[in-house]
Order: C-alpha cells, then structure tokens, then sequence
C-alpha cells in the first residue's frame, strides 16, 4: 500500500519529466524552473487529498468524473501554459528597462512565478494520475464515482 510519502515522490517525478517535456524554451535556466515548477505542481494533489481515515474516497478519487475534469484541464493546458509564458517574457524585458533595484526586483520575482506556474500547470495532472493510480492498488481501490 502506497503512503504519502510514495505519492509525493512519484507525484513530482511524473510532474518534473512532463514539465520537461512540454517545456519549449531555448534557455535551460526556463527549462529547469518549469522542471521544478512540474515537481511542485506533481507533489499538490496529495497535500489537498488528504487521508484521514484509511479508505478514504470521494469524487475526487471517482474515475468518471476525475477522468471528465483530467479532459477538460488537458485542453486548456497549452493555452494557459503559453500565457504563463508570455508574461514571464514580458515581466524580463520590464525587468531590463526598469529604472531602479526594486522594480527589477518586483519583475525578476513575478517572473520567476510564472515560469514555475508554467512547470506547475503541466505538472498536477500527472501528479494527480499518479496518486489515482497508486490508490487504484489498494485494497479500497477506485471508485467510478462518488
């Protein structure tokens, strides 16, 4: 039976090599923020489904309807990962004509956040796959919905 522990481990593994996968960025310092940003992202669907009893499950553990919101996430993932992109390009060059420490600051910080966001959005799916597919080995197994 997996623990948290395993779910955190292989939840940021599947996260951090999608991140690197889907990562589209010439510059390996944006490569490895999203890598790490993936791991993060891969590690959260085991802090917010928390078992505090040992069989536990409930509609987010349900196949049906986890499998309609995994979709619905997948389509939008590029879309939002590009955005996320966009205006981590755009926080660096504000970052460069900024006139002063703080505002280079305030640029390099919100950069920094998008491109780990960017990681992050292509790592929770798989982290959350990963976590169902670890609690579909368990004795209490997956349900197909709530």
């Amino acid at each position: 039976m997996s623990d948290s522990r395993t779910h955190r481990r292989v939840g940021a593994t599947a996260g951090a090599v999608t991140a690197l996968c889907r990562a589209q960025s010439a510059d390996p310092l944006h490569v490895l923020l999203e890598v790490i940003g993936g791991a993060v992202g891969g590690r959260t669907p085991d802090p917010i489904d928390v078992s505090n009893i040992p069989r536990h499950r409930g509609i987010a553990h349900g196949v049906v309807p986890v499998t309609v919101a995994g979709v619905g996430f997948g389509r939008t993932l590029g879309d939002a990962q590009q955005r996320m992109r966009a205006e981590a390009a755009r926080r660096a060059e504000l970052r460069r004509v900024a006139t002063t420490a703080l505002e280079r600051l305030w640029h390099a910080l919100i950069e920094l956040v998008c491109r780990l966001g960017a990681g992050a959005l292509a790592g929770f799916l798989p982290g959350y796959g990963s976590h169902l597919a670890l609690d579909a080995f368990t004795p209490a197994g997956l349900p197909l919905s709530a």
